[in-house]
């Protein structure tokens, strides 16, 4: 069994989770239980029995929910990472991220402009009659909308039928809705000099402040969520990574010392699972995202310290190619394969779906982003910042 330094763990743990992190923010977006798939206006698999919907909320709305939390983690900890934070290292960090944010934001989200455009072919109007139908409003608000809050047909695309995208408009995503987390964290390394400040004045106090708005905050005053709600959600969890490295702690070793969290966290995370619709659920599924991180690095840790698993290390390098492109690529990949397959309207015809569409999106992703690495390198590096 290989033996490692703390540094080799923290780095091979960070590593190991990129991928199985985004592979649950991809089930997130094919969560077919809540409002049944959509096709050409007719929603599919609305009539099914309660194992169905707990099956499908446990793998959407619980499970994964612990991901885009502990990104944000490992950010605030890597932006703080080995280095004393002044004004040069801030404009050094800011150029870094140029490259590695702010570039990909754009370009991926182009690319979703693009692809939504293309539904407007006519020799596609049979297959996005939607998309056929939907109109072009440009102005100024209109184009930063798209790139920034593409909600309420107030982006540069207005469609009459917005079912399929009921739950893009209840939140201010991008275009491109994943990428609302670049979004949030370029913000944060905005703020960085601010949250370095307040960690230095109030250690963890100010990051159990945090805690306390991001906890009772939504579930209080704001149940549908917003800019606001989803700022002290990245506030938190970034600030919550920057701790450890602001005051030279190893998160890993830190989290690792709570080695019961996963047995914690399972009755948790099977209560969130019960309780969807209930209003105290958000307290549950709050705590369950708190312990569900800490878990997380736990098990990853172990097995990865015990020899049990290794780091494959272009699953974790295209990890970020993948949480960009599912989205565009999957809604429409479930219809083909919805169609192709001529697929009833059943209970286990749509788990079939559930499970498949995702699985597969994922592998065509990996597939496309090793061919782009070998082929066109220079565009795969634009694209995933460097990674």
């Amino acid at each position: 069994m290989e033996v490692m330094t703390n540094d080799e763990l923290l780095s091979k743990t960070i590593s190991y989770l990129r991928f199985p992190l985004t592979v649950g923010v991809v089930f997130i977006h094919f969560n077919i239980a809540k409002e049944g798939f959509s096709m050409h206006g007719i929603k599919y698999g609305l009539d099914n029995p309660d194992w169905y919907y707990y099956f499908i909320k446990f793998f959407s709305d619980v499970l994964p929910r612990i991901g885009v939390p502990l990104f944000f983690i490992i950010s605030g900890f890597l932006f703080f990472y080995r280095k004393d934070f002044n004004g040069v290292v801030y404009k050094q960090k800011l150029k870094t991220r140029v490259r590695t944010l702010l570039v990909p934001f754009f370009l991926w989200n182009v690319l979703a402009i693009l692809l939504t455009a293309s539904h407007k072919l006519p020799f596609l109007s049979s297959v996005f009659p939607n998309g056929y139908k939907t109109e072009f409003h440009f102005s100024l608000i209109r184009i930063f909308n798209t790139f920034f809050a593409n909600l309420k047909n107030e982006g540069i695309f207005v469609t009459p039928i917005t079912d399929e995208l009921a739950e893009v408009s209840q939140m201010p995503f991008p275009i491109d809705v994943p990428l609302w987390y670049v979004r949030d964290l370029m913000v944060m390394i905005l703020l960085s000099p601010i949250i370095y400040w307040m960690i230095q004045r109030l250690g963890k106090w100010f990051i159990v402040a945090l805690g306390i708005v991001w906890y009772f905050y939504q579930a209080l005053f704001l149940p549908d969520g917003g800019w606001t709600a989803l700022l002290s959600h990245a506030t938190f969890f970034f600030s919550w990574g920057a701790y450890y490295s602001i005051n030279k702690q190893n998160f890993v070793l830190t989290m690792e010392k709570y080695r019961y969290a996963p047995w914690f966290y399972i009755p948790i995370a099977i209560a969130d699972t019960l309780t969807k619709g209930t209003d105290y659920n958000i307290f549950i599924h709050e705590a369950g995202i708190l312990v569900g991180i800490v878990a997380a690095v736990v098990i990853v840790s172990y097995l990865l310290r015990s020899g049990k698993t290794k780091v494959n290390d272009t699953l974790a390098n295209c990890s970020f190619f993948v949480f960009a492109l599912h989205t565009l690529i999957m809604n429409d990949f479930g219809k083909l394969l919805f169609t192709v397959l001529h697929l009833p309207d059943n209970t286990f015809a749509m788990l079939f779906l559930y499970i498949v569409v995702p699985t597969l999106t994922i592998f065509l992703c990996v597939i496309l982003y090793v061919v782009l690495k070998r082929y066109a390198p220079s565009v795969c590096s634009l694209l995933t910042g460097g990674r």
